[in-house]
């Protein structure tokens, strides 16, 4: 698609909100105990370390599968608090001893004790090379060296460097804590994580590729009797089908509702939308390593300084996201640094880093799935409209499925999000850009000065050598030799019933726990 005026650009922003819905159909229903909940994808691998399961869609399910050892209270300042551990205790930051919660019952009814712990971050699941979740395991926990049971209720931690966010990592996506013998029992896996037996509120029923995916109450959950029955995640990829499905009662939760779909369901005042801003960022990734034009960061940041952020915000998300200042969220305290510029518009610059890197008009190919994230397609028409302008050679390339966007070469620029699950830049920067990140171990970019500055911020106990390492990565990461960009951020959107009293998480996930779920 190749779009060459501002005035089209324009055009393009303002007609992703025009789009027309018809009256509402939504049939009555009383009280949520069996609660469907329709998303644009599901993966049947529930296993927190699987290569497949490392998306939001797949976060969302594990949320009510899988318990960590700690949690983040987002409700109080994003303070560490206890889950099936108690206390967490380090003298140098490089031994971590935990002291377990007792009585707490996995879904098959065993009881959880530092064995199962042990095993879930030990040699056979996450730590040997030849372990199946050695890669996802080395992106969360790239620290941790040895981990052993002290007694039935007490772990050791140990980490190769002393490393200021341990505690922290133990919240993430990497930590559900699995049951080892059903893990062993299960001979393999891929056939485990078909069928996972954990300690969250929710236990896995039954799951059907790119279908549904059911779980029912745990009913000898610790932290008491789970507020539903069931859940069943659905998969619905089509935006409106969603909407359409919500309205008809088809669905009591919807996911990823883009602004132009908001009329259509707050038109009806049987049903509410919640969500916004998440601490996560929007972003499109740049591959400088399989091809020549964007092998030169001239060319990257051109690509970064031709987008209007600004105006697609304001225009197609009605105002109600916000563009960060760079790769940063408020909630990483003295990490933040509080006046650096938002990712700056600057199309005369744009047409000059072009010029200077000798661009002669080549073909750019922009690939998308086009309806993963909310408004992609929108978003990936208006990028591709502004960049045609400032006069780069676009293309845009819809693809059927992610495998397609990652695997084909060259892979030249694609959307992608950087989910934030615990406050720290350790948590998204580091592991979507780092050097144990499947971005960079993919082959997608490298810099050496960057990889060198991460070692002080993933491992330095002073916040303020933290602090001037992650600027002078976010100095490379915007300016000097850009690996994509920020567009803003994350911004999740859900539509549900207006009786099911529940909002989502500062992370964009679905907490389903005892207490979520007003009555």
């Amino acid at each position: 698609m190749v779009v060459s005026s501002r005035r089209n650009v324009l055009k393009l922003i303002g007609a992703a909100s025009l789009l027309p819905y018809a009256a509402p159909v939504l049939a009555q229903q009383n009280g949520v105990a069996n609660l469907r909940v329709a998303m644009q994808d599901l993966r049947s691998e529930l296993d927190p370390l699987h290569n497949r399961s490392t998306a939001l869609v797949s976060f969302r399910v594990l949320e009510s599968l899988y318990d960590k050892l700690f949690a983040i209270d987002y409700q109080n300042g994003g303070q560490l608090k206890p889950m099936l551990a108690e206390a967490i205790d380090t003298a140098d930051s490089l031994v971590f001893k935990v002291r377990l919660r007792q009585g707490v019952k996995f879904h098959n009814g065993d009881e959880l004790t530092a064995e199962d712990v042990a095993f879930t971050f030990g040699p056979e699941r996450m730590l040997q090379k030849d372990a199946p979740g050695y890669g996802v395991g080395q992106i969360t926990f790239p620290t941790l060296a040895e981990v052993k049971a002290v007694d039935r209720y007490a772990v050791e931690f140990k980490t190769k460097t002393p490393d200021p966010v341990f505690a922290k990592r133990l919240t993430s996506y990497g930590g559900g804590i699995v049951c080892k013998a059903a893990f062993l029992k299960a001979g393999n896996f891929d056939q485990w994580a078909k069928s996972p037996v954990a300690a969250g509120p929710y236990r896995f029923v039954e799951s059907v590729e790119s279908s549904h995916i059911k779980l029912e109450a745990h009913q000898n959950y610790w932290g008491g009797r789970p507020p539903l029955e069931s859940i069943e995640f659905r998969m619905v990829r089509e935006p409106a089908a969603r909407v359409a499905g919500l309205r008809a009662g088809d669905f009591d939760l919807i996911t990823t509702i883009a602004p132009d779909q908001f009329d259509a369901i707050t038109a009806d005042t049987r049903l509410d939308i919640v969500g916004g801003d998440t601490m996560s960022f929007r972003t499109v990734q740049y591959d400088s390593l399989t091809n020549r034009l964007l092998a030169d960061p001239r060319m990257r940041r051109a690509l970064n300084l031709g987008i209007d952020r600004e105006a697609m915000v304001k225009s197609l998300w009605k105002g109600r996201i916000s563009i960060p200042r760079s790769h940063q969220n408020t909630a990483y305290g003295a990490l933040y640094k509080a006046d650096r510029p938002i990712p700056a518009y600057d199309p005369s610059r744009a047409r000059q880093l072009m010029k200077e890197a000798g661009y002669k008009g080549e073909k750019i190919i922009f690939k998308t799935v086009g309806d993963y994230y909310t408004a992609e397609l929108a978003e990936t028409q208006i990028m591709a409209a502004m960049w045609n302008a400032i006069g780069l050679n676009v293309e845009i390339q819809r693809k059927e499925n992610w495998s397609q966007v990652q695997d084909d070469m060259p892979r030249w620029i694609n959307n992608s999000s950087d989910g934030t699950y615990y406050p720290d830049p350790a948590a998204s920067f580091v592991s979507r850009w780092g050097s144990a990140s499947g971005f960079q171990k993919g082959g997608y970019w490298k810099n050496e000065r960057f990889n060198e500055l991460e070692k002080t911020l993933v491992g330095a106990l002073d916040p303020a050598e933290r602090r001037r390492a992650y600027q002078e990565m976010l100095d490379i990461f915007d300016e000097i030799d850009p690996p994509g960009t920020v567009l803003h951020s994350l911004a999740e959107f859900f539509g549900k019933r207006a009786d099911f009293k529940w909002s989502p998480t500062a992370t964009g996930l679905l907490d389903f726990r005892p207490g979520t779920i007003a009555s």
